[in-house]
């Protein structure tokens, strides 16, 4: 046998190869754990998400099993490869899903001074991360409870009348129907 066609079966053999994803799909902000599943896994020395390097957190020593943290990312599907002394992988499939838009459904209380200081809830979903504005101004002590299901915080001052609310999450605005009125 020729030194180039053994050097071709030894790197067939030891190259890794990625048959699963496992979750196929995460959150843009990634930190979420990743178990790749194929073969020659126990010699991997890297793992890339769209070319950005994951940390490798387990190997199993059979070399079926690897577990990495995804990296953040931007939406979309990217290609995961993984790399050894022998090479990379064919790249395998993972999809970064945008953070869902936030939904305002109601505030209460629906009015309060233009003095501001006000106590406000305002329920909806997807508001983890969020931050509210009255007409462009900052609402403070803003919290998010219950799953990103229930926002509170302090209505800044404003002059009176209504006062345009709105919520920015990770995943875009949303506008409070019916606002709030400063008195």
């Amino acid at each position: 046998m020729s030194a180039s066609v053994q050097r071709a079966i030894t790197l067939a053999v030891g190259v890794p190869t990625i048959l699963f994803v496992i979750p196929s799909s995460g959150p843009t902000g990634g930190g979420n754990p990743v178990v790749l599943i194929g073969t020659n896994l126990d010699t991997v020395t890297s793992v890339t998400f769209g070319g950005t390097n994951a940390p490798i957190l387990a190997k199993d020593p059979s070399g079926t099993l690897l577990v990495v943290t995804a990296p953040a990312h931007a939406a979309g599907a990217v290609p995961v490869v993984a790399t050894n002394n022998f090479g990379p992988s064919l790249p395998a499939a993972y999809t970064y899903l945008a953070p869902p838009p936030p939904v305002a459904a109601l505030i209460t209380p629906v009015s309060g001074p233009a003095a501001g200081g006000t106590p406000f809830t305002i329920v909806g979903t997807n508001l983890t991360g969020a931050s509210v504005t009255f007409n462009g101004v900052a609402a403070t002590g803003v919290t998010v409870l219950a799953g990103g299901t229930v926002l509170t915080g302090v209505t800044p001052a404003g002059t009176a009348g209504p006062a345009t609310v709105v919520v920015t999450a990770p995943g875009g605005s949303a506008t409070v129907p019916g606002g709030y009125i400063y008195t």
